[in-house]
């Protein structure tokens, strides 16, 4: 529809053209000028909701269990959390959580997952996350198998199944990270979740509108 309303507007121009001149050399008379405005389109405005957020740690219980907030305040969440006395066997808590509200154009939705994890820590993606490419250590994953959202689509999608890290009884000690990013991309142009990415850059893109990074021990 786009396109076909460009062309209708350029041979406008080019009507009013050819009359304007036809008229000058019969009247010396000159008419306003047409002026065609032209804006690019976008998926995201003021009211657009797009967000990567994580409860942070509240506190370690005697277990060796960690406990995360559970608020909705901004300081019930953090782009940060160090969990610094790993228990062997006891699971870690994480919630990275994508949440997606009004957007103002069709758009695909992806994490990408750079995992860093060392020791025999492990985790596994949600079932609603599509793994469709990988960079070394990361991973890229589409929302419900590439699903094109709209304006209408409210998303609110954990990325960790269960919400957690598995932590072995054979733990080695180390450091080690594991990172999140959140990415919209249009999806006008692009056939599928999968040529929508590559088409913006793919794994070399800056269009991190939501960017949590997550330390893991």
């Amino acid at each position: 529809m786009k396109k076909k309303t460009l062309t209708i507007a350029i041979a406008l121009v080019l009507v009013v053209a050819l009359a304007v001149g036809a008229t000058y050399a019969l009247l010396a008379h000159s008419t306003d000028e047409v002026v065609n405005t032209f804006a690019v389109g976008k998926i995201k405005d003021d009211g657009t909701v797009f967000s990567l957020k994580e409860h942070a740690i509240a506190g370690q219980e005697a277990t060796g269990k960690y406990i995360l907030k559970t608020g909705d305040d901004a300081s019930d969440y953090t782009t940060s959390n160090a969990y610094d006395a790993v228990v062997p066997g006891v699971d870690l808590p994480k919630d990275p959580t994508v949440k997606v509200e009004k957007l103002a154009g069709d758009a695909y939705l992806y994490v990408v997952v750079d995992n860093q994890l060392t020791g025999g820590l492990t985790y596994s993606v949600d079932g609603k996350w599509t793994e469709i490419g990988s960079n070394g250590s990361k991973k890229l994953y589409a929302y419900n198998g590439g699903e094109k959202l709209t304006a209408a689509s409210t998303v609110s999608q954990s990325i960790l199944n269960g919400d957690k890290i598995t932590v072995p009884n054979n733990v080695v000690a180390g450091s080690s990270t594991l990172t999140f990013n959140a990415y919209l991309v249009q999806a006008v142009g692009s056939s599928d979740a999968a040529s929508a990415w590559v088409a913006n850059g793919g794994f070399d893109t800056g269009i991190t509108d939501a960017t949590m990074p997550t330390v893991a021990p």
